[in-house]
């Protein structure tokens, strides 16, 4: 089987390249003490989107935004007092590879789920907004701060797709119908703003 120099999915969130069938490795250990600083690394190490393998021990695919940032992780952990070491390491095998991708892939379609479930609470919010009748520049101002906490964590979940993963095209779009819904709404605002200043 060949293999290709570089895999890439074309997106604005995700500018730099993997490389084909090489890994980073972290492998750390925070004192058993601290168990806030652990809470921190693991947090970073989630935000990061690694896989990991066991504890103590996470993957994500070679990159140099990866490679800065477990660089940076690892000085943290040992600023906690902790041990940290970054090692590159290579696939295996095909298969290896191909498991390790689709473990990569469906952890981020977890994520795209999610962002898919807040889009419809967002639009169902909207909705009830209309129910009860308010119409109110407030009300407008509160859906935009949340459409974009929702841009946001959709722009997060698409730096860790390293992979392309089959749920960015439903949850991107289903953003942008809540973006659309959100247009429709401040209209209906400021028709019904104009109506009361008449």
């Amino acid at each position: 089987m060949s293999q290709a120099k570089t895999e890439t999915v074309p997106d604005e969130h995700r500018r730099d390249e993997v490389e084909h069938g090489r890994w980073l490795l972290l492998i750390y250990r925070v004192p058993g003490d601290l168990s806030a600083a652990r809470t921190a690394v693991w947090r970073e190490t989630r935000k990061l989107g690694t896989l990991s393998l066991q504890h103590g021990v996470c993957l994500l695919p070679l990159s140099e935004r990866h490679r800065r940032a477990y660089a940076a992780l690892a000085r943290r952990i040992e600023e906690y007092g902790g041990e940290a070491v970054v090692l590159e390491t290579s696939s295996p095998d095909p298969e290896w590879h191909e498991r390790t991708v689709a473990r990569f892939n469906a952890a981020r379609n977890e994520e795209y789920e999610e962002v898919v479930d807040e889009a419809e609470r967002f639009r169902e919010d909207v909705n009830r907004e209309r129910r009860k009748n308010k119409y109110t520049f407030a009300e407008l101002e509160d859906e935009e701060s949340n459409l974009e906490h929702l841009r946001r964590y959709l722009a997060q979940v698409r730096t860790r797709d390293a992979f392309g993963a089959s749920g960015a095209e439903r949850a991107i779009a289903e953003v942008e119908l809540c973006a659309e819904e959100l247009e429709r709404y401040a209209q209906e605002v400021y028709e019904h703003q104009e109506e009361l200043s008449d």
